[in-house]
């Protein structure tokens, strides 16, 4: 997989987005995110990663849960036996419970997705490989940087959560609700200034480089379609289509 070409797995990026706005039952839905965690290890990614991605995640499922459970127009009401009270009737539906779970299986499988894209493969590639496919070179340098900076904040915030604990605050570790949002500050603003001096650093370095000076730009890297790379396009074309007739089956 570290030699498919590029454009193989952006195609396979942009089918596997796309079923998830198309599918609309959770068994369809379900056998795309298995077939996700399929390509996720044929990258060679580890399961560490995956729940390492997905934690930061569990605040925006409960966030969606909780607004289609109360929201959603469903039909059968959460009944809740209560000791000396009796039957409660909550103001939410399991209808929209469901939905809001077919949701977050959703979000799950496009967060699952874009890994699959970057791992493995140099930065490089993947702007040579946007530009083959026709995006100018300024809109897919941009949108490498913005994915390769993914992993890079991950590790800032990961270092200054560890310098915060040195210091003594264990209120990620062992705190409530409340005090971990009082906490988040500490967090947040060495992380947005660490951004930001990052980005001025990668300004000077652009300009020094004469970034967009109208020039047409070279590779030293070429892109080669190979027999694999179609069998694989082939295969995700296939898949994309059984997943979506089964989808209207249901």
């Amino acid at each position: 997989m570290e030699r498919l070409d590029p454009r193989v797995r952006i195609a396979v990026v942009i089918l596997m987005s796309a079923l998830c706005f198309l599918l609309r039952h959770p068994a369809t839905i379900g056998a795309a995110f298995a077939v996700v965690l399929l390509l996720w290890r044929a990258v060679g990614l580890e399961w560490g990663q995956l729940l390492a991605g997905i934690k930061p995640l569990r605040v925006v499922f409960v966030l969606i849960i909780t607004a289609q459970a109360f929201f959603f127009p469903g039909d059968t009401p959460v009944r809740v036996e209560l000791p000396r009270i009796g039957l409660l009737t909550l103001p939410v539906t399991l209808e929209g419970i469901g939905f809001g779970l077919m949701l977050c299986l959703r979000v799950l499988v496009l967060a699952c997705t874009v890994p699959i894209l970057t791992s493995r493969t140099s930065i490089d590639r993947i702007v040579l490989a946007l530009t083959r496919l026709g995006l100018p070179y300024r809109a897919a340098y941009t949108v490498t940087t913005a994915l390769n900076q993914i992993p890079v904040l991950r590790a800032d915030f990961a270092t200054i959560s560890a310098a915060q604990r040195l210091r003594g605050s264990s209120a990620f570790d062992r705190g409530r609700f409340l005090q971990k949002v009082r906490a988040y500050p500490a967090l947040v603003v060495p992380l947005v200034m660490t951004s930001m001096r990052r980005a001025t650093l990668m300004s000077v370095a652009m300009q020094s480089r004469a970034f967009g000076s109208g020039a047409a730009r070279t590779s030293i890297h070429t892109l080669s379609f190979r027999r694999l790379d179609g069998l694989i396009l082939l295969a995700a074309m296939i898949l994309f289509g059984v997943l979506a007739a089964v989808d209207r089956v249901l």
